[in-house]
């Protein structure tokens, strides 16, 4: 972001600072702050019972934080009730009226703000244009397929304005096919209409793809917020690693620590080399958990009968291994093969589509080999944690 965000408030759509909730002895959401800018894309991703629809609840005043403030477009809104907040708030199984037309479900908030029938009837026609479905007016919801339906349900806050739209899992409810349109017609609404959405998932699918930003919650906290490519590539705990993406794991102890790689030995025997995910220094016998991404490693047949599996000696940028083929675990585009290396669990290798690798078959001997920089090394309490990260 530019600079000029930093000092000017209203260059945020949406503020948390400080915020806190706790139901008796339980913290559902601890001192999270973060900042979003104007006609972003963010979302809050993270498992079920992380906090993330507690703080959504927050945002749109439904429930009110034991500590902290929130503030859109500058001003604070902690005492401001929810239907005075200008946010709208779109709930995963929609509530559109069965009873009403499409164009009735959508004049219906505009009706409670007392516009008059003819601002309405405008009102409507553009917003039915801008979500492509012009000639939906007079539909009942009932012949509307259920991507037409979740357009309607955004049309009918988009249509009022608001500064910020509420998301809470909104696809969650669909067939994997439709969801998969959904997210992208989703960031296409978004970026038609400009409005800051904040969206609430456990799928990390939907967040990469639309997101202009993403804030990983565990425990209440947020553990890193950042890009998708960011969170995916440069992930700085432990959770974010393994929470964001696929990664093989391991954990061994550091044998040395020169220059800017580690070189550790696992508790079964694998010898690696990997990049420190953090700036403190690691140093010979602290233990690590070292990640590597099953895309990440390219998968040799070998045409010699071996009779072990075993490590055997990395090259200056490679890590390698010997393994024989568990199982195939095809899946299109997004294929697996299961790696035993007599080293641990078997490892996950992705599968490229490209034709060099049809002839693979369960029980052949391959060599296992990924650049050591992509292999990430963490301390097992990661306590470099950034819950109070701001999003600038």
């Amino acid at each position: 972001m530019s600079t000029d965000d930093h000092s000017n408030p209203l260059s945020f759509d949406l503020e948390c600072h400080n915020i806190n909730k706790a139901f008796g002895d339980f913290i559902a959401v601890d001192d999270v702050s973060f900042k979003i800018p104007q006609g972003s894309f963010f979302s809050i991703l993270g498992p079920s019972g992380c906090g993330k629809t507690t703080l959504l609840r927050m945002l749109a005043g439904f429930q009110h934080p034991n500590s902290g403030d929130i503030f859109i477009k500058g001003q604070s809104v902690l005492h401001t009730p929810p239907n005075k907040r200008p946010v709208n708030m779109v709930f995963q199984h929609l509530a559109l009226f069965p009873t009403m037309t499409v164009a009735e479900n959508i004049a219906y908030g505009l009706k409670r703000r007392g516009i008059s029938k003819t601002e309405q009837q405008a009102l409507i026609k553009d917003v039915l244009e801008r979500i492509d479905l012009p000639d939906a007016g007079n539909k009942r919801i009932d012949q509307l397929s259920g991507g037409q339906k979740q357009r309607i349900a955004i049309a009918r806050c988009l249509v009022l304005k608001p500064d910020v739209l509420l998301l809470d899992e909104p696809l969650g409810a669909l067939d994997l096919k439709l969801r998969e349109q959904m997210k992208i017609e989703l960031k296409h609404l978004q970026q038609v209409f400009g409005t800051t959405f904040v969206y609430i998932t456990h799928d990390q699918s939907e967040a990469l793809v639309m997101s202009d930003q993403v804030a990983i919650m565990n425990n209440g906290r947020f553990e890193q917020v950042g890009t998708p490519q960011e969170l995916y590539y440069q992930p700085k705990t432990p959770f974010v690693a393994s929470f964001v993406g696929d990664s093989n794991r391991w954990q061994g102890k550091v044998s040395t620590a020169s220059g800017d790689l580690l070189s550790l030995t696992t508790e079964n025997g694998l010898k690696l080399s990997g990049l420190p995910a953090s700036s403190e220094p690691f140093k010979e016998n602290d233990t690590v958990i070292a990640y590597i991404r099953p895309e990440a490693i390219s998968i040799i047949p070998v045409t010699e009968n071996l009779s072990t599996v075993s490590a055997i000696d990395n090259t200056d940028d490679i890590n390698q291994c010997h393994g024989r083929i568990v199982n195939i675990l095809f899946d299109g585009a997004r294929s697996q093969v299961l790696v035993d290396t007599r080293c641990g669990e078997p490892m996950h290798v992705s599968l490229p589509q490209t034709g060099h690798h049809t002839s693979l078959s369960k029980g052949d001997n391959v060599t296992l080999q990924w650049n050591k920089k992509q292999c990430l090394c963490f301390r097992p309490a990661e306590s470099n944690t950034s819950p109070h990260q701001n999003l600038t």
